[in-house]
């Protein structure tokens, strides 16, 4: 029925033929490198939305830099919400820190008064926070990407 030394015969030149071990090695490298440049890809992505969320903060401060007195949170918010194509960008705007003229730290405005080692002059800013959600595409989970702008106003 089965002849044994020809199924023998098929299976040694089986064994010897190198036909297709170029396809096969191909493969496994092509599977390496596909994990690589995906995972690149990935990573410029995160990069081009963290550029995206900078620069919309940033855009942010420079209205309310140039229209000082008709710059309200809101309009705020609209420039910095406008400056991305982003879906899902959260801003926050305070407009009422104070500092004192030294450069340290902010406060309430009201909370505090300057003392001494200043020349008693109170410095209104504008706070501008952008936070973004950038869903990984070939990693699990999120990263929250954050920018944050303070510019003086008066």
């Amino acid at each position: 029925m089965f002849n044994t030394a020809q199924i023998r015969q098929n299976i040694q030149n089986l064994a010897r033929c190198e036909r297709g071990t170029s396809a096969i090695e191909f493969a496994v490298i092509a599977s390496f490198l596909m994990i690589v440049l995906l995972n690149i890809f990935d990573i410029g992505l995160y990069m081009f939305h963290k550029m995206e969320v900078t620069s919309s903060a940033r855009a942010g401060a420079q209205y309310a830099l140039v229209d000082m007195t008709n710059a309200t949170p809101a309009l705020i918010t609209n420039v910095v919400e406008n400056a991305t194509n982003l879906t899902g960008l959260d801003v926050t705007v305070v407009n009422t820190m104070c500092g004192c003229s030294d450069g340290g730290t902010l406060f309430t405005c009201g909370t505090s008064t300057c003392g001494e080692g200043t020349t008693g002059r109170i410095h209104s800013y504008t706070q501008i926070s952008a936070d973004y959600t950038h869903v990984w595409l070939f990693y699990p989970g999120t990263t929250t990407i954050t920018a944050n702008n303070t510019i003086r106003t008066q």
